[in-house]
């Protein structure tokens, strides 16, 4: 899948650096999983307003909204990508498996 491409191209990106006595995996895991928890509250905020235009309050049309989606979602990608990446959980076959375990679950599209 392409998604170990993107991994890859996380590592390339990632550029922290740490100081002091600390694990430096758990310091860039925790990194991740708090900015990751940070940008999915910023993808989350961004639907909630689309929702409220369209169905509640007609406040501010979401059109910047709409256009800044993508950037948000690529954000919630990055860290998860970094975060499987420390753990060496590859990816891939963890979504595939859950795919699989789904389909069995809940059946595969247009079946009864």
């Amino acid at each position: 899948m392409e998604i170990d491409r993107f991994v890859e191209e996380t590592r390339k990106t990632w550029n922290a650096e740490y100081e002091g006595e600390f694990n430096h995996e758990d310091v860039e895991l925790l990194y991740a999983a708090a900015a990751l928890g940070g940008e999915a509250g910023e993808l989350q905020n961004m639907i909630k307003k689309i929702f409220r235009y369209k169905y509640y309050t007609k406040g501010h049309k979401p059109d910047d909204l709409y256009k800044d989606l993508p950037q948000e979602i690529a954000d919630v990608l990055y860290y998860l990508c970094r975060i499987a990446d420390v753990l060496e959980i590859d990816i891939s076959k963890a979504f595939e498996e859950k795919m699989r375990v789904n389909r069995e679950r809940y059946g595969s599209p247009g079946k009864a």
